[in-house]
């Protein structure tokens, strides 16, 4: 079972040249490579979109131990939807929806899933940075990039150092969320 008690934070109020030299090189550096890959990140509602990315969701959950929710769950619950293509195919998609913290709606990150044979060309880096800018270029302080496993094991383990590139820990109580 999954810790939920962690996320991970980025302040938004710098500007977007600032917010980028303050990540982890690692990050930067994935931004990089993906724009050199040729990587197209599209916000998006058609049903195509997320009839060809919900299969590689579904994969990505099983391949995790989790059991996937529905599409149908996903759409309901998604305020916007990013899709990744290389070459017109989606490699990657990521989702977002917001919670309130304080009275204060803050965007976060509801899912995101990748194709394994494309990770090398960094897809995740540029879909964060796109959720990143889109958030700045919105009007939000803040951009919430989802659950960070305080006893991750196995591959969340990973997902956690992934996340941590792009902004700061926080771990709140069980029943106060923030």
């Amino acid at each position: 079972m999954k810790d939920i008690n962690a996320t991970v934070i980025i302040g938004l109020t710098p500007n977007l040249d600032e917010i980028k030299n303050g990540l982890h090189k690692d990050a930067r550096w994935g931004i990089g490579r993906a724009e050199r890959e040729c990587l197209i990140i599209e916000e998006t509602k058609k049903e195509e979109d997320w009839r060809e990315f919900y299969e590689t969701y579904k994969k990505t959950m099983e391949d995790g131990g989790t059991k996937p929710t529905s599409l149908e769950n996903l759409k309901n619950n998604t305020h916007v939807f990013f899709v990744c293509k290389k070459e017109g195919r989606i490699i990657d998609g990521a989702g977002v929806w917001f919670v309130d913290r304080y009275k204060i709606e803050i965007p976060r990150l509801y899912f995101n899933s990748s194709l394994k044979e494309y990770q090398s060309s960094q897809p995740n880096n540029l879909l964060y940075w796109k959720c990143i800018t889109w958030a700045k270029e919105n009007g939000y302080r803040e951009f919430d990039f989802g659950g960070w496993q305080i006893n991750a094991k196995g591959h969340l383990e990973g997902v956690n150092k992934f996340k941590e590139k792009w902004g700061r820990v926080i771990q709140y109580e069980k029943d106060c969320p923030f």
